[in-house]
């Protein structure tokens, strides 16, 4: 009787470990894919004096025009932002030299309402963005967004500065995201793990990959199609925190394998190597071409008499 009672109590421990640690999710750095792929080929310039290879790079108009729209000043909101944007994964360089031959990105503030009341202020702006090589305007994007905010308390009502910011902030994203990659961030949810593997689930969530992915391949259990699933999700995060093109390889690794030991009939298992598939060829494309880019900078700033190499 008792050893009847000690094996249900040890079959519901293993079930209710089994279940917590069933369904947790981490969320790993990713990245978005640009929409307008098709007109990257325009962007491209190719210069056998400063690179072996095609660099992607864009100069911005300052002259940017605004549409009713007079007290306030956008053009520095609006090139800043554009310049952060870019910067997240330096797949377009920003060329500080551009001329009629180069890409020229012009940016045109089509339509600009605010109004201001004592408990409210709402903003309309619609911005065109032009990417142009010469005369030849070869993408062309609009973008609208509104704005409304309310309070009783006047002091909490946001400045038009403040508000504009905001919406030029998403309009910029909005069209960095069509012509670029550009960071974001998804879950991932693990497959139940072996008992003596639980306390992988607690570094995951601490972020300390290297640490679970340590206690992961010192297991000496069955290596099956849990096991190789999770331990790719740990080196996917572990990569793409990093952006490290090594260990991405890991993950990859790992993920065939776990589509080999059943995973190609998982539903969660194939999702999660779709997305990774995606994420591994924009990180590889990404980083091949921030090298190429790389080669421009270094031949602008030299031109400049600038010594700056930071740009990665």
């Amino acid at each position: 009787m008792y050893h009847v009672f000690s094996l249900l109590i040890l079959g519901f421990t293993l079930l209710f470990t089994a279940c917590q640690s069933s369904g947790t999710k981490i969320v790993i750095p990713s990245y978005t894919p640009p929409k307008e792929v098709s007109k990257l080929s325009k962007i491209q310039t190719k210069d056998e004096f400063i690179s072996d290879g095609a660099y992607l790079a864009l100069w911005i108009n300052p002259d940017i025009e605004n549409a009713n729209q007079k007290s306030l000043n956008l053009t520095p909101i609006f090139v800043n932002s554009i310049k952060e944007k870019l910067t997240q994964t330096n797949f377009i360089a920003i060329d500080p030299m551009g001329d009629e031959e180069s890409v020229s990105l012009n940016v045109v503030v089509s339509n600009y309402n605010y109004s201001k009341k004592e408990t409210k202020v709402s903003l309309d702006m619609e911005v065109t963005f032009i990417l142009a090589r010469g005369v030849d305007e070869f993408l062309v994007k609009k973008y609208r967004d509104r704005k409304n905010r309310m309070s009783r308390d006047p002091s909490k009502i946001p400045s038009e500065k403040s508000l504009a910011s905001q919406s030029i902030e998403k309009l910029v994203k909005y069209f960095i995201s069509d012509i670029s990659p550009l960071k974001t961030h998804q879950l991932r949810e693990f497959k139940p793990f072996d008992t003596s593997l639980e306390s992988v689930i607690l570094y995951a969530k601490q972020k300390n990959y290297d640490g679970a992915i340590t206690l992961m391949r010192n297991f000496n259990g069955t290596k099956d199609m849990n096991y190789y699933y999770n331990l790719a999700v740990l080196y996917e995060a572990d990569a793409s925190t990093k952006e490290d093109l090594s260990l991405l390889r890991f993950a990859k690794l790992n993920y065939n394998l776990a589509m080999k030991n059943g995973g190609s009939q998982d539903e969660l298992v194939t999702n999660a190597k779709s997305r990774f598939d995606t994420f591994y060829t924009l990180l590889n494309k990404t980083k091949k071409q921030a090298k190429a880019n790389q080669a421009l900078m270094n031949d602008r700033n030299s031109m400049l008499g600038s010594s700056d190499d930071e740009y990665e």
